[in-house]
């Protein structure tokens, strides 16, 4: 892949989503990285990927730890030669209202946020106290396309904050940001260590169905916000 170093790319997993909401986007940034964990390959209705092939990329990955476990992977594979800015979503985008609010707000931000300080954007975000915690015992995914008979997997670890001092650090919760839509400049990756992707990408690839990915859902904003 060419120097990936000053440009602003979307890194987005999709399932069986038809995707063609990157019409709305895809303007705003420089290439975007289609990893696709589904059964099919019917992305697009009205978007047409021959005329923007050149800024898109796609690449089938395992079904695996949902839009946590690709953000990983991505960061891995491209440590080395990590873009300015990453926007990270999921293929879901236009399942619901919200994510649709989400993504317009993403966009109106997406030249603001710089590195360290102002180096992360959510626009589902919150500020926790330091005993925030969080644990589930079943899911099934909301949208009709993503929805599979893949069985819940409990984390081998009995909540979050115990999950987290095992693979990540001690320092307190501060941050949560949800739904895996956000901005993240380089800078506020790699003030994080390597390994801790490493552990987190090992977590994330028991299945498609677990826990350990509602944790590190809820991860982000405290990883990528550590500057403040």
């Amino acid at each position: 892949m060419d120097d990936l170093t000053n440009k602003t790319v979307i890194v987005l997993t999709r399932y069986n989503e038809n995707i063609d909401w990157l019409r709305y986007i895809i303007n705003f940034v420089d290439h975007i990285f289609i990893y696709n964990k589904g059964e099919n390959e019917n992305f697009f209705k009205i978007f047409n990927l021959n005329d923007n092939i050149h800024k898109i990329t796609i690449q089938r990955l395992p079904n695996v730890g949902r839009i946590d476990h690709t953000l990983v992977y991505f960061i891995l594979e491209h440590w080395d030669n990590l873009p300015e800015k990453i926007v990270n979503l999921p293929g879901s985008v236009m399942m619901c209202k919200s994510k649709g609010y989400y993504l317009s707000a993403i966009t109106k931000k997406l030249k603001t946020v710089k590195e360290k300080y102002k180096g992360f954007y959510s626009p589902r975000f919150h500020i926790v106290s330091s005993n925030y915690n969080y644990t589930i015992n079943d899911y099934k995914a909301e949208g009709f396309c993503n929805k599979n008979d893949n069985p819940f997997i409990k984390s081998e670890y009995p909540d979050l904050q115990t999950w987290k001092k095992s693979i990540i650090d001690n320092i307190d919760i501060k941050y949560v940001a949800m739904r895996g839509m956000f901005v993240v400049c380089r800078d506020n990756i790699k003030h994080i260590d390597k390994s801790i992707y490493e552990n987190l990408r090992a977590s994330l690839s028991i299945g498609d169905n677990i826990e350990n990915g509602h944790f590190a859902e809820r991860i982000w904003a405290h990883l990528f916000k550590q500057f403040v």
